[in-house]
């Protein structure tokens, strides 16, 4: 609990800033004010970025322990899906605060209604989160064997050739999600501006 105390506390710090920041330009602009929208889609990216990160890295950690226990310096032994799950959350929620903040300065624009650029980029975050999911299934099935990064020889020492094959398998299928992730990402930036240019009135 004591590695996911300063998370939690940044995440309480962060929380406060924007509805400071919210608040302010909500009694500068009134019914202009947009901080909170853009606030609330990074948030929503966020969770669902920890979703992700919180299912994904127990299953993983029951494929491979090692890669956790050798790769992410995590404790062996019966708590180990917690912490992965934990570290998941952490990493998940910060990946997905980032590709919201990404995604949102992306598809801003002079042009654009903020109310109809939120909701665009609301209907599109599906992108993203498929792209992570088909990304890591393929990276399993297809490039799980291709040992680029040389684990064999470096693991050769601690580990079983099983147990070396299965931490490749999901060190590739952790590549496989961020590939995706981040062409997911890009799909949808390019699709809310193709969307965005269409329907903005000629200057």
């Amino acid at each position: 609990m004591s590695n996911a105390s300063p998370f939690l506390y940044r995440v309480a710090l962060l929380l406060v800033l924007m509805l400071i920041v919210s608040v302010a330009d909500l009694a500068r602009n009134g019914a202009k004010a947009i901080k909170f929208r853009e606030y609330g889609f990074i948030l929503i990216a966020g969770v669902f970025g920890a979703v992700i990160g919180t299912g994904t890295d127990p299953v993983t950690s029951s494929i491979s322990p090692d890669y956790f226990v050798f790769g992410k310096g995590l404790e062996a032994g019966p708590n180990l899906p917690k912490q992965a799950a934990l570290l998941g959350m952490r990493v998940g929620f910060s990946g997905g605060i980032m590709g919201g903040a990404i995604a949102l300065f992306a598809c801003r624009g002079k042009r654009a209604q903020p109310p109809a650029r939120f909701t665009r980029l609301l209907e599109c975050l599906w992108m993203p989160i498929s792209g992570a999911v088909l990304g890591a299934a393929v990276a399993r099935l297809v490039f799980s064997k291709l040992d680029p990064v040389r684990f064999a020889a470096q693991l050769d020492r601690l580990l079983a050739p099983a147990q070396v094959a299965r931490f490749r398998q999901v060190w590739w299928i952790h590549v496989g999600l961020y590939a995706g992730l981040i062409a997911g990402l890009a799909a949808m930036i390019f699709i809310v501006n193709k969307k965005k240019s269409r329907i903005s009135p000629a200057q």
